[in-house]
């Protein structure tokens, strides 16, 4: 009987290269499936649609690059860095 809620990949690689990543990911006491599979996890992870507070940023980013007046702007660095720090 089959889980329909999971795959079975097959593909094919350079042998060295797999027995190389094999070594190292062994000898952090994991195994390729488990790694290949937090891969995967963390690539969708990553890709995922930003949260509401990121998406208001980005938009604040575009406002002030179209309108500069919208910010502060600096030529010296440790000006910058003492306001940031205040």
């Amino acid at each position: 009987m089959s889980d329909t809620n999971t795959v079975t990949c097959s593909f094919t690689l350079n042998r060295d290269l797999y027995n190389r990543y094999k070594s190292i990911i062994v000898r952090g006491g994991g195994n390729v499936k488990g790694d290949l599979v937090r891969y995967m996890e963390n690539v969708i992870t990553e890709s995922e649609v930003p949260n509401s507070e990121t998406l208001e940023a980005l938009s604040e980013v575009k406002r002030m690059k179209e309108d500069p007046s919208l910010g502060k702007s600096y030529t010296d660095i440790d000006k910058m860095m003492e306001d940031l720090l205040k």
